[in-house]
């Protein structure tokens, strides 16, 4: 079995970026507020791990919880937050939005791209909440500056989601990378990679704390 493969760590403090860093975490989604599923992180945040973090980072960006159907004004304020990243250098970020039908709002992710040429973008589990996701990633495939979905499947975590994940990593595996997401952490990791065979894993407990 082929064991290399990215292990990135969800963390919402410096303290937890400094340690899943010497804990062998590949890379890192910067988050605030994980009990909230992860909202977008306060510049402070950022700028302290930027400069005490060698790893990658990627930033969370959602500006508010609850749902993923945003007005203007919330993604206003998410532009706002991506101006900040790319000016500190961050081009890698977490992001979804969905309309009122649970579909993908492609209208908002342009505002976005047309704006920011140089990001990569995830699309975000709010893939998990739509009633067709190969329909729905057919869509992102549209749009250069997606380069990956997290997905638990459209279950409640990846063990659960294993059989979707697959199909979904096998139908697009030379489209856009399918990252595995939902409860996986250091002890089942290479059980869950011995059945998926992804390129990157994503958890909270991803490596030893």
């Amino acid at each position: 079995m082929n064991l290399n493969f990215t292990k990135e760590a969800c963390v919402d403090s410096i303290n937890d970026a400094i340690s899943v860093e010497k804990n062998g975490a590949d890379q890192i989604e910067l988050c605030s507020r994980l009990d909230l599923d992860g909202l977008t992180p306060s510049k402070k945040l950022i700028l302290q791990t930027i400069r005490r973090v060698s790893i990658p980072i990627k930033v969370m960006i959602r500006s508010r919880p609850g749902n993923f159907t945003y007005n203007q004004n919330d993604v206003n304020t998410m532009l706002d937050s991506i101006e900040f990243c790319q000016k500190n250098g961050i081009n890698e970020i977490a992001f979804g939005a969905l309309n009122s039908k649970r579909k993908i709002d492609e209208k908002i992710i342009n505002q976005i791209v047309s704006k920011y040429t140089r990001l990569n973008i995830t699309f975000h589990k709010a893939i998990d909440l739509v009633d067709n996701q190969i329909n729905e990633i057919k869509k992102l495939l549209k749009f250069n500056q997606i380069k990956a979905v997290l997905t638990s499947g459209g279950q409640k975590n990846a063990v659960d989601g294993q059989e979707n994940i697959k199909k979904l990593s096998e139908r697009f595996k030379d489209e856009i990378d399918i990252i595995a997401a939902g409860s996986i952490t250091n002890k089942n990791i290479k059980k869950i990679h011995k059945t998926l065979g992804l390129k990157i894993y994503h958890g909270k407990k991803i490596v030893d704390s």
